[in-house]
């Protein structure tokens, strides 16, 4: 998966740009880009470090604006894992910057924000969510989004809500995206997740009655019920780098009990 390298990673490092570093652009509507840094570019806050490689914060003249979802093509798995990275932090850092409890301008300080008026520390968000696998006698319910940029494969997902255990939210996410009752609800593994600013939590879970599915709330367009052999590949050239991919791949080989 994504988070699979062998690299230090450090967050908010005291660095300055040097050659070799990357700079994230982003804007208000979520449009980003990275480029690599420049005598020209402005790199104003260092976000994370992957190895040697510092990803900083800023702008490059004539560098294009895309979708978050190109971050997942770019070459190299250090710089892939450092640009999602980078992109949770720096959305977070964009939508603090006064404080929640009396509205001063924050300041940054070691791995967080703080208030230098009322002392308040803030520290990033990162929203816990379920990915689930739902099977039934030995095939997988494969799913795809209906108004989301990724076209590729997925399986039902949802953010946790307050007061909620993670098994809780498998089983209300099925239910409110698929009418699907799920048994056994089974962890798998987890991820962090830059483009979304979340911590994933896989599991899987068997469902009770194949032919109650219904698409209720809009998110999905198709579902379908796939054996092993008919499962897709993973949507990303350098293979299965989201815990989506991971999981389908791992029902396909058969590694999933």
């Amino acid at each position: 998966m994504i988070q699979d390298i062998s690299d230090l990673v450090t967050l908010f490092p005291d660095a300055s740009p040097t050659p070799g570093d990357c700079v994230l652009s982003l804007n208000r509507e979520e449009k980003v880009a990275l480029a690599p840094w420049t005598q020209v570019s402005t790199a104003t806050i260092p976000l994370v470090r992957v190895g040697e490689r510092t990803f900083f914060l800023g702008a490059t003249p004539g560098v294009e604006l895309g979708t978050t979802q190109q971050l997942r093509a770019l070459p190299e798995p250090g710089l892939r894992f450092g640009a999602f990275c980078a992109l949770h932090l720096a959305k977070w850092l964009l939508t603090h910057r006064h404080c929640g409890r009396c509205a001063a301008p924050l300041a940054r300080a070691k791995g967080c924000l703080k208030c230098p008026e009322c002392g308040l520390e803030t520290y990033p968000t990162i929203a816990p969510a379920v990915i689930l696998g739902l099977t039934h006698r030995g095939r997988l319910l494969v799913t795809r989004y209906a108004d989301r940029p990724y076209k590729g494969p997925a399986l039902v997902a949802g953010y946790c809500e307050v007061g909620e255990t993670a098994e809780e939210t498998c089983r209300r996410e099925a239910l409110e995206e698929t009418n699907l009752k799920v048994t056994d609800v089974r962890y798998f593994a987890s991820q962090p997740w830059g483009l979304s600013g979340s911590l994933l939590l896989g599991f899987f879970g068997e469902v009770e009655d194949p032919a109650a599915l219904r698409l209720a709330d809009g998110e999905l367009s198709v579902a379908e019920w796939l054996a092993p052999n008919e499962l897709p590949p993973p949507p990303d050239a350098a293979g299965a780098l989201s815990l989506t991919a991971a999981m389908i791949e791992a029902f396909a080989k058969g590694s999933v009990r």
